[in-house]
């Protein structure tokens, strides 16, 4: 065994680098880039999958290592305190798979003559949202006395590392929290066009002030017009509701039992509205009614007439 050992002290070599990564850097010693997980919060019924950050990991075993180790060498990820002094990862961080599987107590068993191996990392909740630098170190050697060219008292020493390495965790919005966010402010952009921009386009309201109306005697009614956007003379009882007020505009409502069928006033200017209604029910003077001037509107069933005034 003493001879194995010297042999594979003299021989062995391991490297371990990522086919992601075999092109040439300027910095050698700058930690690798496993990858970044975008993690969010649970919102509604959309739940955050944790992702698995998978690398590549290439070995290279010497023919005397690959003949005379008879454990596998094992490595764990680490990370340093603020002293300086390195200390495992924890579970409540992270969890390791090896080829889809999942690694006991995070350790990663690599056997002897081992070329590749996929390895995937999986933030646990504990973990902070940031960018952090863990290191590959040997747990057991597996009897090896040199790797990556280091001998034991170096790779095994406290504060050594096989390989840095830089995971992130990202904190990033719910996809459906921002979706019905966006959804929403578009919803309300468009209520706000609509409210301040196109209600009054499609449903404009009177510039007058106001109209009476007189006869048959004792009928006097008098009724505000400016700022609705139409007024409806019946005989039958009506109540807007709120939603019709706010995306249309507020209706007038003249009740009365003379008016046998509806009639309705709708703005045209600044100095006149438009009268219209049924013609089977009723006639008048004028279609087009202008301020300061009277004009008569008869009931065809009753005879009645009434004198209207806008003002």
């Amino acid at each position: 065994m003493c001879y194995n050992r010297i042999l594979l002290s003299a021989t062995f070599c391991l490297l371990m680098l990522f086919a992601s990564c075999k092109k040439k850097v300027e910095d050698e010693t700058a930690p690798t880039r496993w990858g970044r997980e975008n993690y969010y919060e649970k919102f509604l019924w959309k739940k955050h999958v944790p992702d698995t950050l998978y690398k590549t990991m290439e070995f290279d075993f010497s023919q005397d290592a690959k003949n005379f180790m008879d454990k596998p060498l094992r490595l764990g990820l680490y990370k340093k305190t603020d002293s300086g002094k390195m200390m495992p990862v924890t579970g409540s961080e992270m969890t390791v798979y090896m080829d889809g599987k999942r690694c006991e107590d995070n350790i990663i068993d690599v056997e002897p003559g081992t070329d590749q191996l996929k390895v995937g990392i999986v933030f646990n909740p504990d973990a902070e949202n940031k960018v952090h630098h863990w290191f590959f170190r040997a747990v057991d050697d597996g009897g090896l006395e040199r790797i990556n060219d280091m001998a034991p008292d170096v790779f095994n020493s406290d504060n050594a590392s096989l390989m840095d390495i830089e995971v992130e965790k990202h904190k990033v919005m719910n996809p459906l929290k921002e979706c019905v966010l966006i959804i929403g402010m578009v919803l309300l952009a468009a209520l706000l066009v609509w409210l301040f921009v196109l209600k009054r386009m499609f449903f404009p309201i009177f510039r007058v002030g106001k109209v009476v109306l007189t006869d048959p005697i004792p009928y006097n009614s008098l009724k505000k017009l400016r700022g609705y956007r139409k007024m409806v003379m019946t005989n039958k009882i009506v109540k807007q509701s709120a939603l019709s007020m706010l995306f249309t505009g507020k209706i007038q409502y003249e009740v009365n039992q003379i008016w046998t069928s509806d009639v309705t006033i709708e703005p045209r200017d600044r100095n006149s509205v438009r009268l219209r209604y049924p013609s089977n029910s009723y006639i008048a003077n004028a279609h087009v009614l202008k301020t300061n001037e009277e004009y008569t509107i008869q009931n065809i069933t009753t005879g009645n007439k009434t004198i209207i005034k806008v003002y």
